[in-house]
């Protein structure tokens, strides 16, 4: 006890050291634990933004070769004179970029000069102009189909290039060029409260929610780089300046810092594969260092208490000695008043007691609402995760909720079939002949619409008859799906949607048909329904290309396809060779 009076203010400036440094160790803790999770968070948000933009691009990567599938432009590259071959380039061309909502399609030469445009007609126009110093030029003459994003040197607006080659027979006879703009994804980004910028190989950032990061380069460039972004004006007559004076780590390398303009932020990075781009997510480094401060607060709290506390228990036990002194020296002239102070101390004992236990519910309040707080997001996502099969637990329906995730498997299994046969078609390899259950096939499509059909409120109608073709399973459900959806698509504005899927069998083929009971075809769409880019829907809500590859597929299995009217309606017959016993062996190719 004596002890304790002569050191008061060591233990004081022992217990202000201890607080100190458990606010410090828990302020770090939680800044850092903050920080990771944040860059988890942002790490997720930049692969989905970074896969968007990537399929964005990817969906056109092929179209300069489809494009390039024209006649007509095989023919001007012979003779590149003719204006009425010029002319029909230009409209064709013009005609693809509208089906495709692409920027801008062209044809050059292998001298690199522009014969045809889809902007022919405009005061920008392409045609003539050489484009030989550009580098997608010079890769595709090479016979490589390469991407180049740059400032267009003819209209000064950015974009990206696709470029392929265009054979006539063995050789390299031109180059066909597709524009994209994607200036759009920057709105986009801004509309998610994101903060993005995309930078290319060298560190040059050409996309930016922020328009004063475009065409700033996140590090110093070299020389020679500056000279070849010069020779290919790639971002026209600009001089890119450094974007970032100042560039770090946090969180053991789970971050990236920039310091743009005199302020800090935590970059999150994602490479964009072959495209050789790079995604740049900023985030702002004030959320965790909140955190962090809000915890140090509630430890600093505790700690108080728990020093307040202790003090009491001093103050208590100091009092205790007093009196003890006094009793030892009063003996019999204080007794009545030991009790007295007995029991006003026991009064103040249940006072202190009572606003400690105020404390710890105050304390206990506010660690509910911050603990309430970061776990919301986490919950509702659960929540949304967790509500199919909740429901069938709820009635003791195991079974249902093995059966609906089993489902959910067999379909993604099923689409990644069905990813695999597109990029098989693509490849032009031969179709898979089997002998195929059409109630089977017919059943899978069915299972694929289902979702379109009863979001549409379309009644689907069909025969219970089942026979056998030769033909592939995958494919030939991929057909069905197609016809089922442009079917509902057609009966858009009708108030009864019905569609009939029938089978009809001979004794060497078996037809399918599926008929809507919508306006029907008119002549012009009769006419060219099956070829690569017509379409009647509006802009927007495909490239034209459905109907031409079940057309390919169909007769790729020795099969015909015919669109007719059906008064109502339009009406889709399909010719699949039969197959009169499961082991037949299968015809000859078609």
């Amino acid at each position: 006890m004596l002890s304790l009076r002569r050191r008061p203010l060591a233990y004081a400036l022992w217990a202000l050291a201890s607080l100190c440094a458990v606010v410090w160790l828990t302020y770090h803790g939680v800044h850092t634990t903050a920080l990771q999770t944040a860059a988890q968070q942002a790490a997720a948000t930049v692969q989905l933004q970074a896969r968007d933009l990537r399929s964005s691009v990817e969906k056109f990567e092929h179209l300069p070769s489809l494009v390039g599938a024209e006649r007509t432009l095989s023919d001007l590259l012979r003779t590149p004179e003719d204006r009425v071959l010029v002319d029909q380039a230009n409209r064709y061309l013009a005609f693809a970029k509208a089906r495709t909502d692409v920027a801008a399609v062209y044809l050059i030469d292998l001298h690199g000069r522009t014969l045809a445009a889809s902007n022919w007609e405009s005061a920008t126009s392409y045609v003539g102009q050489n484009y030989r110093f550009r580098p997608y030029f010079q890769a595709a003459i090479q016979g490589r189909t390469s991407m180049f994003y740059g400032i267009g040197v003819t209209t000064g607006t950015p974009g990206a290039f696709i470029a392929a080659p265009l054979y006539l027979g063995q050789r390299i006879a031109g180059v066909v060029a597709v524009k994209i703009d994607l200036t759009a994804f920057e709105a986009r980004w801004r509309e998610a409260g994101l903060q993005i910028a995309m930078a290319d190989a060298q560190g040059i950032v050409f996309l930016a929610t922020q328009p004063g990061w475009r065409y700033r380069s996140l590090r110093p460039l070299p020389t020679p780089v500056l000279e070849h972004l010069r020779a290919t004006r790639q971002y026209g007559n600009i001089a890119p300046l450094t974007l970032a004076s100042k560039v770090g780590t946090l969180a053991d390398g789970a971050w990236q810092t920039l310091t743009i303009d005199h302020k800090t932020y935590l970059v999150q990075t994602q490479a964009m594969g072959r495209f050789d781009w790079q995604m740049l997510l900023f985030s702002d480094p004030a959320q965790p260092r909140r955190q962090g401060i809000l915890a140090a607060e509630i430890a600093a709290l505790c700690l108080a208490l728990v020093y307040l506390t202790l003090a009491l228990v001093w103050q208590y036990r100091r009092r205790q000695v007093e009196r003890q002194d006094s009793q030892r020296a009063l003996a019999q002239a204080v007794s009545e008043l030991d009790a007295r102070i007995a029991a006003r101390t026991a009064e103040l004992t249940a006072a202190n007691d009572t606003a400690v236990q105020t404390g710890k519910l105050a304390l206990l309040g506010q660690m509910a609402a911050s603990i309430s707080h970061e776990i919301s997001q986490p919950l509702a996502a659960l929540r949304t995760l967790a509500d199919n099969a909740v429901a069938f637990l709820a009635r003791d329906d195991t079974a249902s909720a093995r059966d609906n995730l089993r489902i959910i498997g067999e379909l993604c299994t099923r689409m990644g079939h069905i990813v695999g046969e597109l990029k098989a078609f693509a490849r032009k390899e031969p179709a898979r002949l089997q002998t195929v259950s059409l109630q089977q096939v017919m059943a899978g499509a069915l299972m694929l619409v289902e979702p379109l059909r009863h979001a549409s409120g379309t009644r689907i109608a069909t025969d219970t008859l089942d026979f056998r073709v030769w033909g592939d399973p995958i494919r030939l459900e991929q057909v069905l799906v197609n016809l089922l959806r442009n079917a509902m698509d057609a009966m858009e504005t009708q108030p009864d949607r019905l569609i009939e899927l029938r089978l009809q069998a001979t004794e060497t083929h078996v037809n399918i048909t599926v008929r809507d009971h919508g306006p029907g075809l008119s002549a012009d769409a009769q006419a060219h329904l099956f070829e690569p880019f017509f379409t009647t829907k509006p802009s927007g809500k495909g490239l034209g290309l459905g109907l031409s590859l079940s057309h390919a597929i169909v007769h790729e299995m020795g099969g015909r396809i015919r669109a007719d009217n059906a008064h109502p309606g339009a009406c889709f017959t399909l010719s699949l060779p039969r197959a009169p016993e499961p082991n037949a062996d299968p015809p000859p190719p078609p």
